[in-house]
């Protein structure tokens, strides 16, 4: 008995202790990975809209919408920070488009897709079909997007999300 209560009471000191410091650990990288994907974010953001002067951001449905405008406070376009439903699951991305309702770049923040298989989002080929697309276009997986054998779970979710994003896109920022 007196053994039993010994490891009970070692084993909730080791995991109070491995508790704080991995609270102290997440307190000091926490800030620094926000400041990364920040920076990230803002470079997407220069490289998409180069003539950018301001910005304002809208929160909808748990997603941000940024709108973007030249020094003169015309439009210049819409990057929506989304998620989208993948294989290995969330897939969160950056959708730019421009005024006139046409893709001008993604960008994958992250995923948990299959190496070889589902990671096809992030190639040339996948975004190559994207870019381009109008907010008119049906924008469907074998009609405007390559289908790719095996990575069907994670390009539908990913082209659903595209579709859902473009129509909140052209209906609330581009009167489309």
């Amino acid at each position: 008995m007196r053994d039993n209560l010994r490891m009970v009471l070692t084993l909730l000191i080791i995991g109070t202790v491995c508790g704080a410091l991995l609270s102290l650990v997440n307190g000091v990288t926490a800030p620094v990975i926000e400041a990364r994907g920040q920076a990230q974010f803002l470079e997407a953001l220069q490289r998409f809209f180069p003539e950018v002067a301001d910005s304002r951001a809208e929160e909808i449905d748990g997603e941000v919408f940024y709108v973007c405008y030249d020094e003169g406070g015309n439009l210049l376009g819409v990057i929506a920070s989304v998620t989208a439903e993948g294989y290995g699951g969330p897939i969160p991305y950056d959708l730019a488009v421009d005024k006139d309702g046409y893709i001008i770049g993604i960008r994958i923040k992250s995923h948990s897709e299959t190496p070889g298989i589902g990671d096809v989002i992030e190639e040339e080929g996948f975004q190559g079909d994207i870019v381009g697309l109008n907010f008119a276009d049906e924008i469907a997986l074998g009609t405007d997007v390559d289908a790719v054998s095996g990575a069907t779970v994670t390009m539908g979710g990913m082209v659903d999300s595209i579709r859902r994003v473009m129509n909140i896109i052209g209906e609330k920022y581009l009167d489309m």
